[in-house]
């Protein structure tokens, strides 16, 4: 404390305060709580979500593999981890680092994992911002899997989210999980997506 009250009578700013602190401590990652999780019942309609996971991975040569990313300085996870306990619920392979994710390391996670589908969370009202850096960095990685969007969106931002290269956007009126999982499987059902990382090769385009 005696240092940080030093450091701010000096001028430094929040920014320089805390980077000095992560080259000293790094940057904590606390557990996601997704592996632990218990699976939903689900019913008949997660069946039958599984049995399409199932058809769409065997197109695609593998199981169909997510990741699910939060962009930024937003805290609130409960939606993303939502997200990946029902894709893996439904059968999906899942990669969720939790929160607080820069552009590149979404990215650079989804060339190495080599994912079908980038699924990204935001609440912050930094939308507009970031999800366009993260579709950016995505392709010049050479990642062409689809991204799909969910948080506080206005209708009007979806339009611009749509130019920038997402497949799908959605709000909490959205609320059936199931159904974005669904929509989600129809994205590949092709299973003709490209892929990227770990060796995989395409057989078509997004």
């Amino acid at each position: 404390m005696p240092a940080t009250i030093e450091a701010a009578r000096a001028g430094a700013t929040t920014g320089e305060w805390a980077q000095a602190l992560r080259d000293v401590f790094g940057s904590y990652r606390a557990p996601t709580g997704v592996g632990e999780a218990v699976a939903g019942g689900g019913g008949e309609d997660l069946a039958a979500l599984r049995d399409e996971v199932d058809r769409v991975s065997e197109g695609l040569g593998r199981k169909l593999k997510i990741l699910v990313g939060k962009p930024g300085l937003d805290g609130h996870s409960n939606g993303a981890e939502q997200i990946a306990v029902r894709a893996r619920d439904a059968g999906m392979d899942v990669v969720y680092q939790g929160i607080r994710l820069t552009p590149s390391e979404i990215a650079t996670s989804a060339l190495q994992e080599g994912v079908h589908v980038v699924g990204l969370s935001i609440l912050s009202g930094s939308h507009r911002e970031l999800i366009p850096l993260v579709v950016e960095e995505l392709r010049e990685a050479g990642v062409d899997a689809p991204v799909v969007v969910g948080g506080i969106i206005p209708e009007q931002d979806v339009a611009a989210l749509r130019e920038a290269g997402v497949a799908a956007v959605y709000t909490p009126k959205d609320f059936d999980i199931t159904r974005i999982m669904r929509d989600i499987v129809e994205l590949l059902s092709d299973g003709e997506m490209p892929l990227a990382g770990n060796g995989a090769s395409a057989n078509g385009s997004a």
